[in-house]
């Protein structure tokens, strides 16, 4: 019943409270400045909502720690910057989740040494400017937690003449929760959105954009729009969905004019002028995400070259918005394709990249087959085949089909439709068919395709013939039983293990142990390594997030760990006492007191290394 639920959900926070104690307590030895920070924070996460002083204590003290970092840094060093700032992007993104002034506070008293972030580059390009981006980010996270809070905090810099790009998260959080700091917000942000301010300000253009990328609201019943001058008329309740789409069809209308004024006055600079030699980059940011044209230039442009620069700069983040030009401003749509072809920017591949990178974004196999058709020639053929697997996933084995015989070659084709013939057969799995499913699967190229396809049929007989499914679980282990050559190896051990944790929770133990001992040998290894051919290891020490595939293969199985540990704690972190160094075992103790606790570390789309672009080989 639910009393004893509560009673046993107590008993597991108490045992995951001691747990967390120890790792605070055996952090404390850890060399490496950034780990002892990472477990502070992770532990001022997870004690707030029952000790919030104390929680408090752990911010505040991985603040301190990060302050002197900053004054240790090399700033040369531009691996140790970039983590430097991720820890402290870390910290003050954490804490914002519970204080809003404590995360100000951080923000302020850990931000580094006022440096010109574009200084020693003459001039030809304009860096990111870390603090400005986490301030940014900080603006965003407090408003779904504290709306009123990033409202204030959001017409403090429109008043200071700044151009807060997350106003659009505020504005999202505000339309569902409070109706009339939403219209005096999105008023305000309208009001300066003007073509001057946009050919002025380069942050004014990213917040024009930001706003204008999601498209407007979708339209409402007769009667509900009726304003036309606020960004959304809707009487939203709390309870509905927050969207980014937050201005209304007649307010996008008319800050697409005016973003389409200020880009109309992009002229192609004079030979011979002194423009600053202006090259617009375009390219995406990490994970994809498209961040719009990055001016280059060799000379500092004087004010009317930077609203030239600026001009062009909306001109080309327009070209790729051509689609929604011509359905919200269709008679401004021939000007901007025109003065594109004046400068020389009607470059059809960029505002095919633009489409292609919105229907990616959905990932369907519908979006996907309207990425191909739109993506350059040397990406179609393995679009097509994200989308047909995307199909299988589906259950869409016709759409599928469809797509392999019109876009793939024979090899792609015949892989397509084998995967078809699996996803077929798991749907309609009986004892008599035994002989012929062992056949396709001798017939498939590696035990990792093997392995996928036992899961399916076991998923797929659970609820019918729970021993039968019982049996597709353990050919897969035995399939995963073996020393793991690569990292999918180990990647197959952690899928088949958590296949096993709703049936028989002992046999996932079981399988993760091998790997746990195989995850030392390597660590060792590296160990001895470093500095010669590897580089996993700094100071002598495993960074809890250092970044290599190694150190995100352990962080797996922890998480693995920590969706067991609601099943037998003990057991959990028995097997965590597995890893022989002191790093994996505490960043594995950390992820079990985290599941446990339901806490999230800070989502961080934007690590290191990250393509713009990632396709999956099937």
């Amino acid at each position: 019943d639910s009393q004893q639920q509560a009673e046993e959900k107590a008993k597991l926070e108490r045992k995951a409270t001691v747990l967390l104690e120890q790792v605070i307590s055996e952090a404390q030895a850890l060399k490496l400045p950034e780990n002892r920070i990472r477990v502070q924070i992770a532990a001022g996460d997870m004690l707030w909502d029952h000790n919030p002083g104390r929680a408090r204590d752990q911010f505040t003290n991985a603040g301190a720690a990060i302050s002197q970092m900053n004054l240790d840094a090399d700033r040369t060093d531009r691996d140790e910057m970039q983590n430097l700032n991720q820890l402290r992007q870390d910290l003050v993104l954490t804490a914002a989740r519970h204080d809003a002034d404590l995360a100000y506070q951080l923000l302020h008293s850990t931000q580094p040494q006022t440096t010109n972030t574009n200084a020693g580059n003459n001039g030809r390009r304009f860096m990111p400017d870390p603090q400005a981006a986490l301030e940014q980010s900080l603006l965003a996270a407090i408003a779904a937690s504290d709306p009123k809070y990033a409202y204030q905090k959001a017409m403090e810099s429109l008043d200071k003449n700044e151009y807060p790009t997350a106003v659009g998260r505020v504005l999202a959080q505000l339309q569902a929760k409070d109706k009339e700091a939403f219209e005096k917000l999105s008023t305000r942000v309208i009001n300066k959105l003007t073509p001057d301010s946009l050919m002025a300000s380069r942050e004014a253009d990213n917040m024009a954009l930001n706003l204008l990328r999601p498209g407007p609201r979708p339209a409402e019943s007769p009667g509900n729009d009726t304003s036309g001058n606020s960004i959304s008329s809707s009487a939203s309740t709390a309870n509905a969905p927050v969207s980014n789409q937050v201005l209304t069809q007649s307010t996008y209308h008319d800050l697409l004019d005016a973003t389409i004024t200020a880009a109309l006055n992009a002229q192609r600079p004079a030979p011979g002028a002194n423009n600053g030699n202006v090259t617009v980059l375009n390219g995406g940011g990490p994970g994809g995400r498209f961040r719009g044209p990055q001016i280059v230039q060799s000379n500092p442009p004087d004010e009317a070259q930077m609203q030239q620069n600026n001009a062009r700069s909306l001109l080309m983040s327009l070209q790729m918005m051509l689609p929604q030009i011509d359905q919200y401003s269709p008679d401004r749509a021939p000007a901007v394709r025109q003065k594109l072809s004046e400068l020389g920017m009607n470059n059809n591949m960029m505002a095919s990249m633009g489409q292609m990178t919105n229907a990616m974004r959905q990932n369907t196999s519908e979006s996907l087959m309207n990425a191909a058709s739109v993506a350059p020639p040397q990406m179609q053929s393995r679009l097509y085949q994200q989308a047909a697997q995307k199909a299988i996933d589906e259950g869409n084995t016709d759409r599928a089909t469809q797509i392999a015989n019109d876009h793939l070659d024979e090899s792609t084709r015949n892989s397509i439709m084998q995967a078809v013939d699996f996803k077929r057969t798991a749907t309609n799995v009986t004892s008599d068919k035994l002989n012929e499913i062992r056949l396709k699967l001798a017939s498939l190229p590696s035990d990792s395709d093997r392995v996928k396809y036992l899961l399916e049929l076991s998923t797929a007989v659970q609820k019918d013939n729970a021993k039968l499914a019982l049996r597709f679980l353990d050919d897969a282990r035995n399939l995963v039983s073996r020393k793991a050559t690569n990292y999918t190896d180990f990647e197959d051990q952690l899928k088949v293990a958590a296949a096993y944790a709703p049936v028989d929770p002992k046999r996932s133990f079981d399988v993760l142990e091998p790997g746990i001992a195989q995850l030392n040998e390597l660590l060792s290894a590296a160990q001895v390594l470093s500095g010669f051919e590897v580089e996993v290891f700094r100071d002598g020490e495993l960074p809890i997030q250092g970044g290599s595939e190694l150190g995100g293969m352990i962080a797996r199985y922890g998480q693995q760990l920590a969706s067991l540990a609601k099943l037998d704690f003990d057991h959990a972190r028995m097997t965590a006492d597995k890893f022989l160094l002191p790093e994996p075992r505490l960043l594995t103790k950390l992820s079990i007191v985290q599941g446990v606790f339901g806490v999230q570390p800070v989502n961080d789309n934007f690590r290191r290394n990250q393509n713009n672009f990632q396709f999956v080989m099937r």
